[in-house]
């Protein structure tokens, strides 16, 4: 049976879930096991020299993550090519970008593929000895990659931040992928501190970093803007947010778990290249990142149990209509 699926940019959150997925695994397995320098291979793992315990948590994780990889890397191509034919459609997609309230909808494919190149590097350099042995080679390539998606990413965010400042909007019209353009900024963020934080060459890390802070500074106004916004809109609200606009304060965690570790790569490249002593920095940096995460993760949590209270002692049980856009 074939099915055929009309492309939508927002299809690509499904291949960066995935991506998302893998990197989970690898990133615990880079800090649990012992191994040389660098990031982690599948021949750093011993397994003879593991305890049942052990085996029994590395095997399904490892399992996940090469599961999830492929997942990530095929639906990335299955959508790349449906977004080849959606620009080519010019009607369509000049219809889709001037849509004040539909346009942030383009930036998960700018989040997908920044995150393949995570993918790339962990995941995948996991798996293949060839990639995590030549690394520092691959830098060069990587930063052409990164150049790419941040040039875009600026191109793209110029053009929405256009539609809103010249149409007439209505801020209470937006739903939760108001918060989709800050995503992508985190996800390009950490694609380019990670190559200024890995790279040997202080020519391609610099460049790497100086794109980075850029980006980074947009980013960051840009979320704070919008959660100054989120926070007036339910101060000013005696209830529950609109159920539009609900799933954007689970997006807040995420985002600010990814520009959290930007700026650590940030101080890991300052230390690296320049010798400056980062460590009270990156405590203040590491910690100051799970103070927030923790107090927003409890302000959704007890928004979530208050909207499910109130939603479950409704008579007919209907399903918030959140949708695509």
């Amino acid at each position: 049976m074939k099915f055929n699926i009309k492309f939508h940019p927002l299809l690509f959150q499904a291949s960066l879930a995935a991506g998302g997925i893998a990197l989970m695994p690898f990133n615990y397995l880079q800090f649990a096991i012992p191994h040389g320098k660098g990031l982690i291979k599948l021949s750093d793992i011993v397994w003879s020299a593991l305890s049942g315990v052990e085996a029994a948590l590395y095997f399904p994780l490892v399992a996940i993550m090469m599961v999830s990889t492929i997942v990530h890397l095929t639906l990335t191509f299955v959508f790349f090519k449906g977004l080849v034919s959606w620009v080519r459609n010019k009607k369509e997609y000049d219809a889709f970008m001037s849509d004040s309230y539909k346009n942030v909808g383009i930036f998960p494919v700018i989040a997908s593929l920044a995150m393949s190149a995570n993918v790339f590097w962990g995941p995948i350099g996991f798996f293949v000895p060839q990639v995590s042995s030549n690394l520092q080679a691959l830098m060069l390539p990587s930063l052409i990659f990164f150049g790419v998606l941040w040039v875009f990413l600026l191109k793209l965010e110029f053009k929405v931040i256009k539609t809103w400042l010249t149409e007439s909007v209505d801020l209470s019209k937006f739903n939760f992928i108001w918060l989709l353009d800050v995503f992508a900024f985190g996800l390009v963020n950490l694609t380019g501190t990670g190559i200024a934080a890995m790279s040997g060459n202080k020519v391609i890390a610099g460049i790497a970093a100086f794109s980075s802070i850029f980006t980074l500074s947009i980013g960051f106004f840009l979320l704070v803007i919008k959660l100054v916004y989120l926070i007036y809109n339910q101060i000013k609200k005696d209830g529950l947010p609109d159920n539009p606009v609900l799933p954007a304060f689970f997006l807040v965690l995420p985002i600010t778990c990814l520009y959290s570790l930007s700026f650590y790569r940030m101080a890991m490249y300052l230390q690296n290249f320049f010798s400056i002593d980062v460590k009270g920095v990156s405590f203040f940096i590491v910690n100051f990142s799970y103070v927030i995460t923790i107090a927003w993760g409890a302000l959704t949590l007890y928004l979530l149990s208050d909207y499910f209270k109130n939603y479950f002692m409704k008579s007919d049980f209907s399903p918030p209509q959140w949708g695509m856009v």
